[in-house]
Order: structure tokens, then C-alpha cells, then sequence
């Protein structure tokens, strides 16, 4: 059996995989440092039987060309995102994933975007760098005691102290709109920094909660929460769900985190609120262009911490992706049902 690879492999596994395949390539990412195009694609996958896939994109034109293709084991947990799942369903070719691998990766992101908007720590790392808060007097020459060693500048502006008391956390309302396995992960934090957990989700069963969390209508988790959180996946039903009306429900001094999906979103309203100063600042690694343009009003916006999409990105999701992987790769040739199949149907009778 022939293995090809076109993403990432931590070491460890790779023997792993070598061991259990009589043939592994490496293509893409670990042979090129890039994705791989359909047509290079296509061509990689010729005599394979197996591909471990993360972002490179197997279309229906690339496996109608793979002729061999037996299993696709994919690094993450929503294969949709880059493997045609109907195509591969209709030829019999299972996929398997790994829900949930980078949940405690994206929580404490999250938790860290909510820091960095509402204490000033991204802007004030941008000001020093950016030489706007520096200064060429001490503290003492402009006008503090010597002893009482502080940031002061010669202008009112380049007073820290003055310029960055956000809120803690501690007794504050997070609001998640979404409480699956991120969001969970994301409550777990915030109840250990003293917060009040309160959730929208629909198919969150009672039996299941936890943390003190509580759950509510989306109405109310926009009305009622000092930080609101999105952790939802882009569905039909969860497109555009945070819309310009509920986005209009928030609270003037309250923050907007989204490290899930643009598409839940309104960005549109979200700017407006952000320009107009109607909610205190939004922390987001998500966009509806990406990467943005130079030119988007976001990117001039000081109440407002930019990231390029890398909430998820972590090297350890990577370790339990393929120890995951492993156990389902052996299974398949071992003439077993994968233990996580993203396309079930696959294995109806």
C-alpha cells in the first residue's frame, strides 16, 4: 500500500506511517513548502491508495484522476473545507478526520485576543515598536518622583498608565455563541479568570453542560455579555447568525471576539459599531477578504486586534491529529471500519 503526504508530519509520526505503509511520499508542504495546485495534485496521487491531506485541494477533477485512491485521512476536522465530500462518497473512498484537534488551542487564543483588545497589550506593543510611545526624557523628567518608576512620557498621550485601564476579567460576562468542543474549552478558562459563562446553542443538551455555564437566546448573550465569543461553524443555519440586529444588541463597552468563521458575521455592521464607537473593540482572526487588503478600515482601526487566521495554529493539534489518524489508518487495513468517518454513508449497505 502507497501513502502520500502533502502536509505537515510531525517526526515521531512520520516512522509511524512508514512502518504501516510499504510506500509513503511527501509532497506539498513537506517537500515544496507550499500547497499543491489539482493538477499537481492529481498528478501526486497516481498508483497512491492512501493521502494524508490537510489543505490542498482534492476536488471531484482530482479524484476522478486517482484512480487507485482507497482512503483519505485529512488533518482536521472540517474536511469540507478542501475535499469535495460528495465526489468522494460516490466512489466509495472514506475520509477520515479528527474533530475537535485544536479545541484547547483556539480557547486559549481566544482568551488571549480578549487580554490583548480590552488591556491594551496589542496596541501597546504597536506604539512601542512603532516608536509613538517612546521618549527621550525619564519618567522623572517629566515630572514623576524618581522612585515612583512609571511610564511618562512628555505629552499626556505617552502616559500608559492613563491611556490603558481596560476591564479585567474577573467578575466580568462572557457570552459564547456556540458551546461545542471550542467553546467549552473556552468556558473551562474563562471560570478559572472568575468569569460568568452564559452560551447560545441550540443543540447543547442539558445533561452535557458544564462550568456553570448558562444557556440562553442568542438575544440575550448579546444584550447581557461584556466579551461575546463565536465558535460556530458555517452552516446554513449559522450563516449570518450574528447579524446587524443582534450585533446592534451590545452592550457600548463590551467586546467582540471571532476566531470561527467570517461568514457567521456581519462585518459590515461590525465596522460601523467599531468606527462609531458603539461597542468598545473587536478582536478577530477572521475576515470576509483574506488576507486583507491594505486598504480595509480595519486595519486603521486602534480598537480593533488584527491576527491572520492562526487561532488553531499550534504545533501540538498536529501530534494528536496523527496519533488519531494512525489508529484509523490501521484499522482501515486492517479491513476495519475508521473509528471518526466523516462520510458515513461510505459504509451503508
Amino acid at each position: 500500500m502507497k501513502l502520500l503526504v502533502t502536509t505537515y508530519m510531525v517526526d515521531e509520526y512520520k516512522e509511524v506511517f512508514e512502518k504501516m505503509f510499504d510506500e509513503v511520499h511527501y509532497k506539498g508542504m513537506m517537500e515544496l513548502g507550499r500547497l499543491l495546485t489539482e493538477d499537481e495534485l492529481a498528478e501526486a496521487l497516481q498508483g497512491m491508495d492512501a493521502v494524508v491531506i490537510e489543505f490542498d485541494p482534492l476536488s471531484r477533477k482530482v479524484l476522478e484522476q486517482a484512480k487507485d485512491l482507497k482512503i483519505i485521512l485529512s488533518v482536521r476536522g472540517g474536511a469540507h473545507a478542501n475535499i469535495d465530500i460528495e465526489a468522494a462518497t460516490e466512489m466509495g473512498i472514506p475520509i477520515t478526520n479528527v474533530p475537535g484537534r485544536n479545541g484547547d488551542t483556539v480557547a486559549d487564543f481566544t482568551i488571549g485576543m480578549m487580554i490583548a483588545v480590552s488591556r491594551g497589550l496589542a496596541q501597546g506593543n504597536h506604539l512601542i515598536k512603532n516608536k509613538v510611545m517612546t521618549d527621550e526624557k525619564q519618567h522623572f523628567e517629566n515630572g514623576f518622583c524618581k522612585n515612583d518608576i512609571n511610564w511618562v512620557g512628555s505629552t499626556p498621550e505617552k502616559f500608559a498608565y492613563l491611556q490603558y485601564k481596560g476591564p479585567t476579567l474577573a467578575g466580568k460576562t462572557l457570552g459564547l455563541v456556540g458551546c461545542g468542543a471550542i467553546g467549552m474549552e473556552v468556558a473551562k478558562r474563562a471560570v478559572a479568570f472568575d468569569m460568568e459563562v452564559i452560551a447560545f446553542d441550540p443543540y447543547l443538551k442539558p445533561e452535557n453542560i458544564k462550568y456553570g455555564i448558562k444557556l440562553m437566546e442568542l438575544e440575550d448573550v448579546m444584550r447581557q455579555a461584556d466579551f461575546v465569543s463565536i465558535h460556530v461553524p458555517v452552516t446554513p443555519s449559522t450563516r449570518g447568525l450574528v447579524s446587524a440586529e443582534m450585533l446592534s444588541l451590545m452592550k457600548p463597552n463590551a467586546y467582540l471576539i471571532n476566531n470561527a468563521r467570517a461568514a457567521v458575521l456581519d462585518y459590515d455592521k461590525l465596522i460601523d459599531m467599531l468606527q462609531k464607537n458603539e461597542i468598545a473593540g473587536a478582536a478577530l482572526d477572521v475576515y470576509p477578504i483574506e488576507p486583507l487588503p491594505d486598504n480595509h478600515p480595519l486595519v486603521a482601526m486602534d480598537n480593533v486586534v488584527l491576527t491572520p487566521h492562526i487561532a488553531g495554529c499550534s504545533l501540538d493539534p498536529y501530534v494528536r491529529s496523527y496519533k488519531k489518524l494512525a489508529v484509523d489508518a490501521q484499522r482501515f487495513l486492517a479491513g476495519e471500519r475508521p473509528e471518526k468517518v466523516y462520510n458515513p454513508d461510505v459504509y451503508k449497505d
